[in-house]
């Protein structure tokens, strides 16, 4: 007769539960912790996200309105102004009078790009408007029209309540005198220029000529008393080649205004912003920057006024796809200084001793030269 040992049984299947709940268990752990990682990982973009709404609740709408999330353009173009303002962390951005009232402090434009991207041939140029450039500002209510150096324009916006503050006030002074639709506009201070290159583990820019300058302004020490002022400066180098920066040299690298080696202009200083930009735009758009949470969590968290922008949310998800397509090797570059062959340096006296740049014979011949640039043009500069 054969027995069978009944009391085995129970312990096999009780085994065998015991074992799924060690499986169960690990996975609820695994869960846990995926789910931990990215609530923090995304907090910030998604806070940063609900206060734009906030403050502007027909961001949401159009992201309704517009759920598959065009991008703006006019011509198959997207044209988005980039500026850089001279902020120093010692200065904030506002500031309260007696009475308190709070007032903006303004900023001057030391950066003017228009990256413009053709959606249909992925084509990305870049064109750099030099600070000193004469333009006409228009007026709004309690202000009046004038003129004066375009780099102003954002800080004559903020601090004067343009509707829709300076960086739209920018935008429309460069639209109007360039001839372009302005769809976008970001502005970043030196802090916030900083902390977006370091956040990319810095960036990989080709340096076109060795120079040294020996004035470079240092922070902190605008306002030091010494006789000839030489404290207030130090000295920065450069060699030719390819070179790795983080965000401090890569500030000093668009900042220098004093360089030797032909370095010493400041149409030479936007050519060294223009090959920023293009190494800037290629870091942050490779595939593992866009996925990576917890970059663009650091990215919200940390800069806060740092960096202003007009993005709305119905335009994130093309931009991202955009961003993927498009070719950074190949980026065009054009500089609307005196060697562009349509703007001069006038006599300093007709500007009351200031140093500007104006058209060699009208902005409408500017405006042709930028559409030409733009439309690839034979001639156009490069």
């Amino acid at each position: 007769m054969r027995y069978i040992d009944i009391g085995v049984l129970p312990v096999q299947e009780n085994k065998s539960k015991k074992k799924k709940r060690i499986i169960l268990s690990g996975l609820m752990i695994i869960f846990a912790t995926v789910v931990v990682y990215l609530g923090y990982a995304f907090y910030w973009p998604i806070s940063a996200v609900v206060g734009q709404i906030l403050k502007n609740p027909g961001v949401a709408l159009s992201f309704f309105r517009q759920p598959a999330g065009e991008l703006k353009s006019t011509d198959g173009k997207t044209n988005i102004l980039l500026l850089g303002i001279d902020k120093r962390t010692n200065v904030p951005y506002t500031y309260f009078v007696s009475g308190g009232t709070q007032k903006r402090n303004g900023f001057l434009s030391d950066t003017i790009i228009v990256a413009s991207i053709d959606q249909n041939t992925k084509q990305v140029s870049l064109i750099s408007i030099p600070r000193d450039t004469w333009v006409a500002i228009p007026g709004w209510s309690g202000i009046s029209a004038s003129s004066g150096k375009i780099n102003s324009a954002y800080s004559l916006g903020a601090t004067e309540g343009y509707p829709g503050g300076g960086l739209e006030l920018a935008e429309r002074v460069v639209s109007e005198h360039l001839g372009l639709t302005i769809h976008y506009g970001v502005r970043i201070d030196f802090e916030g220029f900083k902390k977006a290159i370091d956040t990319l583990g810095g960036i990989n820019v080709v340096v076109e000529k060795s120079f040294d300058d020996y004035q470079y302004p240092l922070e902190g020490k605008e306002k030091v008393d010494c006789s000839d002022y030489s404290c207030r400066f130090g000295h920065i180098h450069f060699d030719a080649g390819p070179t790795h920066m983080d965000g401090l040299t890569a500030l000093k690298f668009v900042r220098s205004r004093s360089g030797t080696n032909g370095e010493g202009s400041d149409f030479a200083r936007a050519r060294r912003q223009q090959r920023v930009i293009q190494a800037f735009f290629k870091k942050s758009t490779s595939i593992g920057n866009l996925l990576d949470p917890v970059k663009l969590n650091k990215i919200f968290r940390d800069f806060g006024q740092a960096v202003e922008s007009d993005f709305d949310l119905a335009a994130i998800p093309q931009t991202i796809k955009l961003s993927k397509e498009i070719n950074l090797d190949n980026v065009r570059t054009f500089v609307l200084d005196p060697s562009s062959g349509v703007m001069r340096h006038p006599e300093a006296g007709s500007y009351g001793g200031a140093y500007v740049i104006v058209p060699k014979r009208s902005w409408d011949e500017v405006r042709t030269k930028i559409k030409e640039f733009l439309s690839n043009v034979a001639g156009a500069s490069k």
